[in-house]
């Protein structure tokens, strides 16, 4: 598909003005149409760069022999925690339904020191004896 540009861009590894004549695969080219980064163009002017399919996939355009087998992390789903204000100037530490998580007690900066400590992975403080 044989382009122009509308504005600057990036293309190729070389920076093209604006009326610089490029080519690039269809989905590529329909995108940037659709920005408007590019219209076609249909003068007699050679094509500064031509972009393959391999370089469109390097620019972010996905198409399906470019996905094969993707294969996503799973992470691991975080427990909320925050510190809420129980009365008298204490705080303590709740999870996301609302529910006190071990047994802390202490002031606003503690109990968010706190919180952030359980959402790091850490184990709720318990009684000490």
């Amino acid at each position: 598909m044989k382009l122009k540009t509308l504005k600057p861009l990036y293309l190729g590894g070389q920076t093209l003005v604006e009326g610089t004549p490029f080519e690039t695969i269809e989905q590529h080219g329909r995108e940037l149409i659709q920005k408007g980064y590019a219209e076609l163009d249909d003068s007699e002017r050679e094509a500064v760069v031509a972009i393959s399919q391999e370089d469109a996939v390097g620019a972010g355009v996905l198409t399906t022999g470019s996905l094969g087998a993707v294969t996503l992390p799973i992470a691991q789903p975080v427990t909320a925690f925050k510190a809420k204000h129980k009365g008298a100037g204490k705080y303590i530490v709740v999870d996301a339904e609302g529910n006190q998580v071990g047994e802390f007690s202490g002031n606003q900066e503690e109990a968010t020191a706190e919180a952030e400590r359980l959402i790091a992975g850490g184990e709720p403080k318990q009684v000490e004896e």
